[in-house]
């Protein structure tokens, strides 16, 4: 389902736009004495709800990082200019100043409004929130850089309407900074028995597919604990050209907490009913096909996670589309694109849109949606680069072992909990025969591309992370052990985008000068490029 995308006023700390005139709507933007009545839990619901935009996964997930990651291809192949970059993409930096972070900026000051006693019991709450945004601004600046942060938001609380940009270095230390301060507080006893999110918090604080049961209070700021630990490493490993010894700092300071993630359990995953992420949304990849890429490599080491991420053709076999837009063009090929599924095997639609209707006769699905923010896997994969890098003493092979696991053991929990038709669950035995397979069984000679591939299969349903671990480490590529496609149009190669293309705001708008002051300072890397260019490199993603 394709709806307009409305454009807003992405760089104002509130969400005003023109049309909207009423004043009760500018009353709750301005005046925070209207939103006293609220409780921090719906502010921090509304924050994880809003989090996972299904316009996001119509323009950048499916139509554009995905075929660039060569995870997926459209019904007919990549088009011969797939890897431009739309004019829709790039949704996540809206939906952070429009969704997410007001709700999460207004928490602490709710409950500075409360009594002395009742705001004493809100301060993991508070320190719950704070982690929250941290993640969403490193994920808004990861493709964009320079973003409002510090100053943003804060216009209903005698703030400006006009924040000024962070630097991207400057953001990731006042994040780290942030997530630190958080995660100590977390693990500070209180004076006072402290009140938590719990079935307000979709993340840690009410039942989900990897846990039985409702979590205790202590059993969700644990899990917090964990989860800002985790994301002080996710972007610590974003500033390894730029600056390793702040990255060994970081790193040895973290590790030294023993509360760190220990198995698939401890993943951060927002999880929901099928009625979020419906087959009628713009979450439906219906059309959509499994690359050749991904399903040659996944067929010759029998990865247990195959049938999980995708869907068997009509002869009841995986057939993976070419991913190179100069290969689905000839005649041969064509034969392929007939019918809904087509003579290639689709994506496994219920693993993104749980409601789906198999034709099966069973009707609709009910399983879970899920969206991953941090999973165990990918900390496993964190730690296994780390030691292969010798930036710790961690054992590479060890942790590379636990990531592969912990990715398996993780989708198979989700392709029960998805309800996935006829899905039968992953054995132990596969696990350890995939792991034994000759491409996938640990060589220290060629550990970081072997980490990264790893990580790049387990990206699967996070492939904007994919995208940052292929700028950041190179893999894969097309000689990697997963072996990318070439990607040509008319014989010419095409060259992915690295980031958003950024723009430019007219000059009558009140923030143009900061956004220009930005922009002026962006362009003093080499790499940067022009605002629009998304070819261009933010900050981070050092050639």
């Amino acid at each position: 389902m394709k709806r307009t995308k409305y454009i807003f006023l992405l760089l104002l700390p509130v969400f005003i736009t023109v049309s909207c005139k009423k004043s009760s709507f500018v009353d709750v933007n301005i005046d925070p004495s209207t939103l006293t009545t609220l409780d921090p839990g719906n502010q921090f619901l509304s924050a994880a709800t809003h989090a996972s935009n299904d316009f996001e996964y119509y323009y950048d997930v499916y139509r554009a990082i995905m075929p660039w990651m060569q995870y997926i291809t459209g019904s007919g192949g990549n088009a011969p200019s797939f890897t431009n970059v739309s004019g829709n993409f790039n949704y996540r930096y809206g939906n952070f100043y429009n969704n997410v972070g007001v709700p999460l900026v207004d928490i602490p000051h709710l409950i500075a409004t409360m009594s002395a006693a009742n705001a004493a019991t809100r301060v993991y709450e508070s320190n719950i929130a704070t982690i929250y945004k941290a993640y969403y601004a490193f994920y808004v600046s990861d493709i964009n850089g320079s973003i409002p942060y510090t100053q943003a938001f804060q216009a209903r609380y005698g703030g400006t309407l006009t924040p000024v940009y962070d630097e991207q270095a400057a953001l990731f230390d006042t994040l780290d900074s942030q997530i630190k301060t958080a995660v100590t507080s977390l693990e500070s006893s209180q004076s006072v028995t402290q009140t938590l999110y719990g079935a307000f918090d979709p993340f840690y604080g009410d039942a989900d597919p990897l846990n039985s049961g409702t979590p205790s209070a202590a059993a969700e700021t644990l899990s917090w604990i964990k989860a800002g630990n985790a994301l002080r490493l996710k972007i610590a490993m974003r500033l390894l050209e730029r600056n390793a010894s702040l990255v060994q700092t970081i790193v040895t300071e973290v590790l030294a907490d023993p509360n760190q993630m220990a198995s698939f359990n401890d993943s951060w995953v927002y999880f929901a009913g099928p009625a979020f992420a419906t087959s009628t949304s713009n979450y439906n990849p219906t059309g959509f096909l499994a690359s050749e890429t991904m399903v040659n490599y996944m067929l010759s080491t029998s990865d247990p996670r195959l049938p999980i991420y995708f869907r068997p053709n009509s002869s009841g076999n995986f057939v993976g589309c070419p991913t190179n837009p100069d290969t689905t063009s000839p005649a041969s090929y064509q034969g392929h694109f007939s019918g809904n599924d087509s003579g290639f095997s689709a994506v496994q639609h219920r693993l993104f849109t749980p409601d789906f209707d198999e034709g099966d006769g069973n009707g609709p699905g009910s399983g879970v949606a899920f969206f991953p923010y941090i999973t165990y896997a990918e900390y496993c994969f964190i730690r296994a680069e780390l030691g292969q890098r010798g930036v710790t003493a961690d054992v590479a092979s060890t942790w590379y072992a636990a990531g592969v696991t912990a990715s398996i053991q993780f989708y198979d929990a989700m392709g029960t909990g998805t309800g996935i038709a006829g899905y039968k669950s992953v054995t132990a035995n596969q696990i350890s025969n995939y792991l034994a397979a000759p491409a996938v069984a640990y060589n220290p000679a060629n550990g970081l591309q072997q980490i990264a591939c790893q990580a790049y299969l387990d990206f699967y349903r996070q492939p904007q992370e994919a995208w940052s671990w292929w700028k950041r480490t190179g893999f894969p590529n097309t000689s990697s052990v997963v072996p990318w496609s070439i990607l040509t149009t008319g014989g010419t190669t095409l060259v992915l985008p690295r980031r958003a293309a950024l723009t430019v705001l007219p000059a009558s708008d009140p923030n143009y000068v900061n956004q220009q002051a930005a922009f002026t300072q962006m362009e003093t890397d080499p790499g940067f490029g022009t605002p629009d260019n998304a070819g261009g490199r933010v900050w981070w993603d050092m050639p």
